[in-house]
């Protein structure tokens, strides 16, 4: 664990007071899942682990021999779901009173993210309300609105590759950021280093270090109310800083957007929309609705889609025989050098095997954002109690050998054959009323942009000093959105016809 002992003292001191006074405790009718045995005190605080969550998770399962884990720590329950199963069984079809949020109190209250980041809202009338106008805008049968600003985005990639390809992880993340800004905010930003998106990466830093060194106000909530100095508190110091950091990545595109709709030269966008919708009837949630709910575009896809397609190119460099076959593909269906276009992702089933394996070998967001059980449940013979945090294992349910053959490798053809018991990997998306509402607009992104980067371009491993390929580790991050560890590679234009492909695209 990386919290000192006086903060797991303090901590666990004060919890228990607060506990035995305003609780009072309850034998279940049943017993709760398998877990590890916990500590006096503090219980199964130290089991909680701070690195890789979803490997030591899934380890901690196979350990005791169950799919579902139970730890209890500081008088909070906490289970993890290790398969897809129970995954399915309960946040599901039983959604209903699995789709509350717990109050994550260094995002909700020290970032005050919990008033507009549309994943942190508690299960409820403005969840209800935020979600319908998000998913009007980004369903299945509309998305096909922003495939000239994605193809836009795409050719600004291909272009930067051919220039600096070493500079890949980060043209990568400026077109995953030049799409969802256009489409949030009709910004046009520049074709590199644009200062929104630096603001916006600056700003999603602080959720990560909120996570990282506030995880023990959502673990103790009541904690917020002691000083930054008192032991386990610090976070309270920077909170502010961050906090005003995501305020501005919020407002200021709005600003922007309402500046240009009174002069007249707004370009069409998902807040210019919402803001000509108001009226002078407009309640004062509304207008507030109509500034921050386009900020969620960005937030919800700048790390997921970016590290996704990242994650692409390591697969590509680490297994070539499965880059040659995708090739051959789109060689073969549209002739070499041809860009595809959306229209011709049917005709090209290989493709949509990578990336169907993609999301299941590398799964960006390999640990679901807990829930909190509304009610008492009984599943499979074990109580969860109400008010439970609930996580879906995402990185495990995609990685269980019984469904997965050798899960570990990145294989596109365990999705060729209908027969086989795999399946479009859904879980990558999450579960029941809280899945990903952006899914269809990621889904498009990354199509294009890995369809096109393999039509043009060929991806290798770097050379050490000696002229030897090093491929680089299969390895990835920690963080809450998961990609490749920075690495090298060597990408370059299949042929000269490929280079020339790239070349000829007009940037306006």
């Amino acid at each position: 664990m990386s919290f000192t002992y006086s903060q797991l003292f303090a901590a666990s001191l004060v919890s228990v007071i607060v506990y035995r006074l305003f609780q009072r405790r309850r034998r279940p009718p049943l017993p709760f899942p398998p877990g590890p045995k916990g500590l006096p005190l503090i219980g199964n605080l130290r089991d909680l682990p701070t690195q890789y969550q979803w490997l030591n998770y899934e380890k901690l399962g196979q350990e005791i021999g169950s799919d579902i884990v139970h730890l209890k720590f500081l008088g909070t329950h906490l289970v993890v779901l290790n398969s897809e199963k129970a995954a399915n069984d309960l946040l599901e079809k039983r959604s209903s009173i699995y789709s509350d949020r717990p109050q994550l109190k260094a995002l909700t209250e020290l970032l005050d993210a919990g008033s507009w980041v549309l994943s942190l809202f508690p299960y409820g009338t403005k969840w209800r309300t935020w979600h319908k106008a998000f998913y009007a805008h980004l369903q299945p049968s509309v998305v096909h609105r922003y495939h000239a600003i994605e193809t836009k985005a795409n050719q600004q990639l291909l272009c930067n590759l051919l220039d600096t390809p070493q500079e890949f992880l980060k043209h990568l993340r400026q077109m995953v950021g030049q799409t969802s800004l256009s489409i949030a905010y009709g910004i046009d930003v520049d074709p590199r280093d644009d200062p929104n998106i630096a603001l916006a990466d600056e700003a999603l830093q602080g959720i990560y270090v909120a996570q990282n060194k506030g995880r023990i106000f959502n673990y103790v909530p009541f904690f917020i109310h002691f000083p930054w100095w008192f032991p386990g508190a610090g976070f309270k110091k920077d909170a502010e800083t961050h906090k005003r950091k995501l305020n501005q990545c919020r407002d200021e595109p709005y600003k922007a957007v309402k500046r240009a709709l009174e002069e007249n030269r707004a370009t069409p966008s998902i807040a210019a929309s919402m803001t000509i919708d108001l009226s002078e009837k407009s309640t004062q949630e509304e207008t507030f609705m109509a500034r921050a709910l386009p900020s969620n575009i960005y937030a919800g896809s700048i790390d997921t889609t970016a590290t996704a397609v990242q994650s692409f190119v390591l697969a590509m460099v680490l297994y070539p025989e499965a880059q040659k076959r995708a090739q051959e593909e789109i060689d073969s269906v549209l002739g070499h050098g041809h860009l595809p276009g959306f229209g011709d992702e049917d005709a090209l089933p290989y493709l949509k095997a990578v990336l169907y394996e993609l999301l299941r070998w590398g799964p960006p967001g390999p640990l679901g954002i807990p829930r909190r059980l509304t009610e008492d449940d009984v599943y499979n013979g074990y109580f969860f109690p109400a008010g439970c945090l609930v996580i879906s294992n995402v990185w495990a349910i995609l990685h269980d050998p019984a469904t997965y053959s050798e899960p570990s490798k990145f294989k596109p053809e365990r999705f060729l054959d209908s027969t086989a018991r795999a399946q479009f990997p859904e879980a990558a998306f999450g579960f029941g009323r809280r899945k990903c509402p952006g899914r269809a607009l990621a889904w498009d992104v990354v199509w294009l942009a890995i369809a096109r980067m393999l039509a043009v371009f060929e991806f290798l491993p770097a050379k050490d000093a000696d002229g030897r390929p090093a491929p680089p580790a299969q390895e990835f991050t920690s963080q809450f959105s998961s990609g490749p560890m920075p690495f090298e590679c060597i990408i370059r234009p299949r042929s000269s016809t490929a280079r020339e492909a790239v070349l000829a695209l007009h940037l306006d």
